[in-house]
């Protein structure tokens, strides 16, 4: 493993003297390079500074006893001599100043730590290619292994060694601004994306395999990383290996199944400690087992960054807890989805909480940090919903309210339909004018504020129904006369045996019929007829809820009046003339607050006497004598310009 001077100690590395000799091949050489000290010891081997033997590369192909003289003759060259020489020999270059990191197997060759420790190095060696990836140089498996580097045939020749770059870590992982830990990590995210698309899962990220600079941080120590997509390999079904402050759940329950994602997870952590100052989100117990226990429990979040800094930025924060969420799926599930979060976050752009932070994570962090909101919420939240039940239970048991809420909406349905014009909805129909009164009364005799919403909606619908409402019947279409005679049977409140019926020239009247039409208009009405055999017609116009001022338009034999009475005073004639006997008469007249329009066959007649109150509506009455016959008959809330 390459030389880590600043990494924490761990519990399967043994103590060192800082000078290095208890390092047995101190001074030993393997290959082309001479062990000059030992800087590193893991589980599967140690880790030595080495440079080039220039002496043992010029006198291997020498006979051992010649040996001896050619190292005192060269030893008196300067280094950067022997090394012109050795270069030479070998046919490429070997610089006097090049240093590297010779990691040496512990192992005995056909074990399984020899086994794993070929994988690393083979691994790395194949992964090396990239910038932040520590590059192999050289391996070398043993006795039983193959090599083309020039081994000396002595006792070291059976020695699995592999050769990388010398590297040290120059940064305080503990100091980094939070701008330089998000450069690491991005650096070392790239790595491992690499790492990734080749088959490759690392299983051990941790600061300590983290070496170089900030500028230029350097991937390590691929000594437990599992190939992909191999099924067999060197870790058992159920196995657990890693390191528990970066471990993830899955890797805590079986090492063997885990995939990218679990390196995702780890690098979270790390990220998460590089950004906190050297703090982790869990503080695992001494005993290993219930380290691992609560790693692999759903329930246990962790601290989140803003615990150990209240202005940690959130952007970040939600990075991180992405990246370490307790289920798979719930992660980044690629490097380069996460690579993309850390880019936007240094580009200062805004990182949303949704699809980072499962709602049930926030909600364990909120009842950690505030247990009193938490419980307190739904407690709030179910006062206020029995309170609620409570103030609209009467509502919901009262039928009264339900019924009238029927009926207002039926009403509103007719008002809208005759609103729009449509031509198959002129008029309330008899039930529902009947079913209206009746609540009409109801409304008047009930307890006023518990209804109150119920009148108001009522007179409202009744405001515009007045407003809107109409009449136009053709009772001379044999298409729409039928359709018509009903329409105007509901507006004139006739009963269902009227004393009239069709004819080819409209409607017959068999007897004196009277039809009373109420609530037209607000403050205006226009009446338009056509009446055949019209001696004894009487057309009378008055507000609704007040008679005493009446339009009344009379036909007498040949002789035709127009009058207005108001009050108790006699009425004033406005118009007198003659009508036509055999023809058709037509007729239209408008009343307002501005005065009488009507216009008689050949004439009109303007004038400016008051018929209605402002925003009164109108009454029609209309008298047909018998053997009248009434053609049409229309009956607007404007009248023509």
């Amino acid at each position: 493993m390459p030389p880590k001077p600043t990494a924490k100690p761990l519990g399967n590395r043994t103590d060192r003297r800082a000078d290095g000799s208890d390092y047995p091949l101190t001074g030993e050489t393997l290959g082309l390079w001479r062990l000059v000290k030992g800087i590193g010891r893991g589980g599967m081997g140690e880790v030595y500074e080495a440079e080039y033997d220039y002496l043992h590369v010029l006198t291997l192909s020498y006979a051992a006893d010649e040996r001896p003289r050619l190292r005192r003759e060269l030893h008196e060259l300067s280094r950067e001599e022997q090394a012109r020489l050795a270069s030479e020999m070998i046919g490429s270059p070997l610089p006097p100043d090049a240093r590297f990191a010779v990691k040496v197997c512990s192992a005995r060759a056909g074990t399984a730590g020899h086994r794993r420790f070929i994988q690393e190095a083979e691994l790395a060696k194949r992964l090396g290619d990239h910038p932040y990836v520590v590059t192999v140089h050289a391996i070398h498996a043993g006795l039983d292994g193959s090599s083309t580097l020039p081994i000396d045939g002595g006792k070291h020749r059976d020695v699995p060694f592999m050769v990388m770059d010398l590297a040290r870590r120059e940064y305080d992982h503990n100091k980094l601004s939070i701008p330089q830990a998000v450069q690491v990590i991005r650096a070392i995210a790239t790595a491992l994306d690499h790492s990734h698309k080749h088959g490759v899962v690392h299983r051990d990220l941790k600061p300590e395999n983290f070496l170089g600079s900030v500028d230029h941080p350097l991937l390590t120590d691929f000594g437990i990383a599992k190939e992909i997509d191999h099924t067999l390999g060197l870790t058992r079904t159920g196995q657990i290996i890693g390191t528990l402050d970066y471990m993830s759940p899955e890797q805590a329950t079986d090492a063997k199944s885990v995939d990218l994602r679990s390196d995702i997870y780890s690098l979270g952590v790390v990220l998460y400690e590089f950004a906190t100052g050297g703090q982790l989100p869990y503080v695992h117990l001494a005993e290993r087992e219930a380290c691992l226990a609560a790693i692999r429990s759903p329930s246990n979040s962790g601290k989140w960054p803003r615990d150990h800094a209240a202005d940690f930025p959130r952007s970040l924060e939600r990075i991180i807890l992405k990246a370490t969420a307790h289920r798979p799926e719930d992660r980044y599930q690629s490097m380069s989805e996460l690579i993309l979060d850390l880019d936007k976050f240094m580009r200062g752009e805004w990182i949303s909480p949704f699809g980072r932070i499962r709602l049930r994570r926030y909600l364990l962090f909120l009842r950690e940090r505030h247990p009193r909101v938490v419980y307190g919420i739904p407690v709030a939240l179910g006062l206020v919903l029995a309170a609620w039940i409570a103030f609209n239970l009467p509502a919901w048991l009262d039928t009264k309210r339900r019924e009238f809420d029927e009926r207002l909406h039926r009403l509103q349905t007719t008002v809208e339909a005759i609103e729009r014009r449509d031509p198959g909805q002129q008029q309330l129909p008899p039930e529902q004018r009947t079913s209206l009164a009746r609540m009409q009364t109801e409304l008047s005799s009930l307890a006023s504020d518990r209804y109150r919403q119920h009148q108001q909606r009522l007179d409202e619908l009744m405001s515009r129904l007045r407003r809107s409402r109409y009449l136009s019947v053709d009772l001379t279409s044999p298409r729409a006369a039928a359709h018509d005679q009903e329409q105007l049977r509901w507006a004139g409140r006739v009963g269902d045996s009227p004393d009239w019926t069709l004819s080819e020239q409209g409607l017959l009247i068999l007897g004196n019929s009277v039809l009373t039409f109420e609530g037209y208009g607000q403050g205006l009405a226009y009446v338009y007829l056509s009446v055949l055999n019209a001696d004894g017609l009487r057309l009378t116009i008055t507000e609704s809820s007040d008679q005493r001022h009446r339009t009344v338009l009379a036909v007498n034999g040949p002789e035709s009046t127009l009058s207005l009475q108001q009050d108790e005073q006699p009425p004033q004639i406005l118009w007198r003339g003659r009508s036509a006997q055999s023809r058709e008469l037509a007729i239209g007249l408008e009343v307002s607050e501005q005065g009488i329009r009507a216009w008689l066959p050949q004439m009109h007649i303007p004038t400016r006497d008051p018929a209605l109150r402002t925003g009164a509506p109108a009454q029609v009455v209309l008298n047909l004598p018998q053997g009248a016959v009434l053609r049409h008959l229309q009956i607007w809330p404007e009248g023509p310009e």
